[in-house]
């Protein structure tokens, strides 16, 4: 199998180092719950996000920030914020490893979403890899057994709203350029999030707000990083190498928590995350840039 450098380098290296950064995103999020609701984690990731991202976008002046699809922004920062929200009340009530990859459950759903909007075939063998890895989401959720909880079903939520703005990223990004995305993600995550605050805020310690920026920090870059590598590429072609985010996840749950998935999530598990990678790796990847469009950096 031969790998265009171009996609080892826009691709693959962004979309690794992304996972990287959402694995102690989660470890921070998983440390926090223990004093703060769900709900504001979400806010306190989405604010100090936006304080972070203002200083880079701002100097590039009102024409960079200017934007002629604004309605879309905003709904990508409603669904956004409905994955956050479910992923980190998951995170709460489940175990790190569970929690992250019902989240990382983005690529199936991706398969099925980008046939009808972004006009991308999908093989019969694609198609029973969408098949083997629901089949997996089973094992993880554990239907008509006592282990079936709300948290899980939220897990699985979140993976279905990421896939749904990694669709609409792809489908903005050819008049969009990543910087502009994530800064418009920021404002609409900010401003969704602080409705909330109204009924759920509680006064956070000095050491919430130091994991909660950390968490805001690996959020932000992994966020760039994605969208970047997303708009470079093909949906199903980036978003199983996100996988790295679960193995790293469950290294982390087991020497912070002493989580270990049981036997059936760990089949789960495997399903889901070979189906996952079956989508991307059927012969020779396709040329990253066949559906790119000229856009700014």
């Amino acid at each position: 199998m031969e790998i265009d450098r171009r996609y080892l380098i826009h691709g693959f290296l962004p979309a690794f180092f992304a996972a990287c950064c959402f694995a102690v995103m989660a470890v921070c999020i998983k440390t926090a719950s223990s004093e703060l609701p769900a709900v504001q984690l979400v806010f306190l990731r989405s604010i100090i996000g936006l304080i972070i991202i203002l200083p880079i976008v701002l100097p590039r002046g009102i024409n960079f920030i200017k934007t002629p699809i604004l309605h879309l922004h905003m709904f990508r920062g409603f669904i956004s914020i409905c994955a956050m929200t479910c992923f980190f009340y998951a995170i709460t009530h489940i175990g790190l490893s569970e929690s992250t990859l019902l989240n990382a459950s983005s690529p199936l759903f991706i398969g099925f979403l980008a046939m009808p909007i972004l006009k991308e075939r999908i093989t019969t063998r694609s198609a029973l890899a969408l098949v083997v890895g629901f089949i997996g989401v089973c094992f993880i959720l554990k239907p008509g057994t006592s282990l079936f909880t709300i948290a899980a079903l939220a897990g699985l939520c979140s993976g279905f709203f990421i896939a749904c703005a990694k669709i609409l990223v792809r489908y903005m990004a050819n008049t969009e350029p990543v910087m502009r995305t994530v800064f418009y993600f920021s404002i609409f995550s900010t401003i969704y999030s602080s409705i909330l605050m109204i009924w759920f805020w509680q006064t956070p310690t000095m050491f919430d707000v130091s994991i909660m920026a950390l968490a805001a920090l690996c959020a932000t870059g992994g966020q760039t990083l994605l969208t970047y590598s997303f708009t470079h590429n093909e949906a199903v072609t980036v978003a199983p190498y996100t996988y790295v985010t679960v193995m790293m996840a469950t290294i982390f749950g087991w020497v912070g928590w002493n989580e270990l998935p049981d036997f059936g999530s760990s089949i789960g598990a495997i399903l889901i995350i070979g189906s996952c990678l079956s989508l991307t790796i059927q012969g020779k990847l396709p040329n990253p840039w066949k559906l790119k469009k000229t856009t700014n950096p």
